[in-house]
């Protein structure tokens, strides 16, 4: 009895090992009758390719980033960088928080201008979609524009009418030091793409 289970168990060993050799062979013989169909599509039997082009379809690339006092355009919107204050501590005055000299930051004054270049619909945009990226591959976001109420003229969100522009300072904390300053808009789910204005720094 134990000899025919000892037979029965090298018989089903012997069939999982032959099922994993052919599941193996198979695969290879499968990847190298793919690959042979894609590198001669021409041949009979070979993968039918079309060149026809899909309407409305397209990848977003990265477009180039643009200089101090140039426009990037993203989707509807037309942004511009007009002034760059660094260091902003005295420019914050008393608004500015005496922590981040401590810490070891200090603070970056960004004015913008954005205009809506949809001809028929209003432009949505908000200070918090708008962010520092920095050589030393840092990323920073805008400030809380509420935190800093006593200041005028800050960048405060909401909806731009179709020809019609909105002008204001966004204000941002980063470490001393950095170099290669570019604006992002947006700064995050940039499924469409991103605008990156250089800062000059």
């Amino acid at each position: 009895m134990r000899n025919s289970s000892n037979g029965l168990t090298v018989s089903l060993l012997v069939v999982v090992v032959m099922c994993l050799f052919a599941i193996i062979f198979y695969q290879k013989a499968w990847l190298i009758a793919i690959q042979y169909m894609l590198s001669n599509p021409g041949q009979a039997g070979g993968i039918p390719t079309s060149t026809t082009q899909i309407a409305g379809f397209s990848i977003p690339t990265a477009s180039a980033p643009v200089s101090l006092g140039k426009e990037a355009i993203i989707n509807d919107l037309g942004i511009s960088v007009t002034r760059v204050i660094s260091p902003a501590d005295s420019y914050l005055g008393k608004a500015a928080l005496p922590s981040v000299a401590r810490d070891g930051k200090e603070y970056l004054i960004v004015d913008v201008k954005v205009r809506c270049i949809s001809p028929d619909e209003k432009c949505h945009l908000s200070e918090f979609d708008f962010g520092i990226e920095t050589k030393g591959g840092h990323d920073y976001a805008a400030e809380l524009t509420g935190s800093y109420s006593d200041l005028q003229g800050l960048l405060v969100g909401g909806d731009i009418e179709p020809g019609k522009s909105l002008s204001g300072s966004l204000i941002f904390i980063i470490e001393k030091g950095e170099t290669g300053l570019t604006l992002i808009y947006p700064r995050l789910f940039a499924f469409g793409g991103s605008a990156k204005l250089l800062l000059g720094k």
